[in-house]
């Protein structure tokens, strides 16, 4: 920590502490009024896990405190944003002498790969938790082929295009 030169006394000068990360969350307030958030109104990132299996995507995000018709998600041109609203309870007659946690808005934006089909996104929110699934769309799902060979069925072979192989038995039917 470093000491300047406090502006406050009008005859003598005296130190005071710099502390920059003062300085910071009072520059990021000042930038806050400027663009119109109100005080103590602030747009977060909640954290997310991100898994992939067969069947599609899950996410799973964290939005303690946050009741479920304040979610709102949306997916549009392989987006999927998730928003949410966190508010700040102010109690007539209370005063808060300290407010650690977050409040405002909470918003996430994912690109989701073409493989995977935003017309059927389906979400749960239980305990603060939600959680998402995207399901991979119907063209890139593995399926079975019938082969004909000399005017002859054959048994279906699965092409799996992920791995280029093939399975299945060449048994005629």
């Amino acid at each position: 920590m470093t000491c300047a030169p406090s502006p406050h006394p009008p005859g003598g000068t005296s130190m005071m502490r710099f502390d920059p990360f003062r300085e910071i969350e009072e520059l990021t307030q000042r930038m806050d009024r400027a663009i119109g958030q109100g005080s103590g109104s602030v747009r977060l990132a909640p954290p997310v896990d991100v898994h992939e299996d067969e069947s599609g995507l899950e996410l799973t995000l964290d939005l303690p405190g946050v009741q479920p018709d304040a979610i709102q998600i949306e997916a549009e041109n392989n987006t999927l944003t998730v928003q949410a609203e966190r508010k700040y309870a102010r109690t007539e007659g209370r005063t808060a002498h300290r407010v650690e946690r977050a409040y405002g808005t909470l918003a996430r934006t994912f690109s989701v790969p073409a493989k995977y089909d935003l017309t059927k996104v389906e979400a749960d929110f239980d305990h603060g938790t939600l959680t998402i699934k995207v399901p991979r769309s119907e063209a890139s799902q593995k399926r079975a082929v019938t082969v004909r060979s000399g005017g002859q069925l054959t048994a279906p072979k699965t092409v799996d295009a992920s791995a280029n192989t093939t399975s299945g038995s060449s048994q005629q039917a």
